[in-house]
């Protein structure tokens, strides 16, 4: 059972604009890819995790790839720095240090207050596509995902997490209530996890239904 997680090819794919890809990402079944701040993604698409506008999956066929797998849009004159995808959401930091998510949202791992998919139809990805909201000006630095849920490193270096939090405290705010499925939870309303007093993190990494994170003390 355990070779069903182990990956063993060796040919490059052909994604053209991303051919040497600084920058990738994979989640259960779709994978994205930057170079030079766009973000081509291929794969499983039942949620709009491609962000293409559709819930075509793209390459499983022939002529899905290179120049005809579209970069998706961010906004206008925005660009990607990194990614993080989960299950069937993706998200995308920015340039100017803010966060957007597509794809699959049945719990708030989008973060924008409701449980709507986007990315799968016309009309809901570039300008369309709201940010989420960390908190009056904050940005963040760097973001991590997991199976419905997603997390952001703030610039000063706390830590936020919406989505899924029914398995043993996912978020890490001491209950099992679900964030950024609702209006209101977001932003200045949406705690900082309690990492201790003083405490400021260094990185962080999700798995399925955990986090973890190096503090500025070395402690993990």
């Amino acid at each position: 059972a355990r070779d069903r997680f182990i990956s063993t090819y060796s040919t490059p794919v052909d994604i053209s604009g991303v051919s040497s890809a600084p920058i990738v990402a994979a989640g259960q079944a779709h994978s994205c890819a930057i170079d030079d701040g766009q973000v081509k993604c291929w794969g499983t698409n039942g949620s709009g995790e491609l962000g293409l506008g559709d819930a075509a999956r793209r390459g499983a066929a022939v002529g899905e790839m290179g120049d005809n797998l579209p970069a998706l849009s961010l906004g206008t004159g925005r660009t990607a720095t990194a990614l993080a995808i989960g299950n069937a959401h993706t998200c995308a930091l920015l340039d100017n240090g803010s966060v957007k998510c597509w794809g699959w949202n049945d719990v708030g791992q989008l973060g924008l207050g409701d449980t709507a998919n986007r990315g799968d139809a016309t009309g809901e990805m570039g300008d369309n596509l709201p940010a989420v909201s960390l908190g009056t000006g904050r940005t963040a630095t760097a973001i991590t995902a997991g199976y419905r849920h997603s997390c952001a490193l703030l610039d000063n270096g706390t830590v936020k997490c919406w989505g899924g939090n029914s398995n043993g405290g996912t978020l890490g705010l001491g209950d099992s209530v679900n964030r950024g499925d609702n209006p209101g939870e977001m932003g200045e309303n949406l705690p900082a996890v309690d990492l201790g007093t003083g405490r400021t993190v260094i990185s962080l990494s999700a798995g399925g239904f955990f986090n973890c994170a190096v503090l500025d003390n070395d402690a993990v």
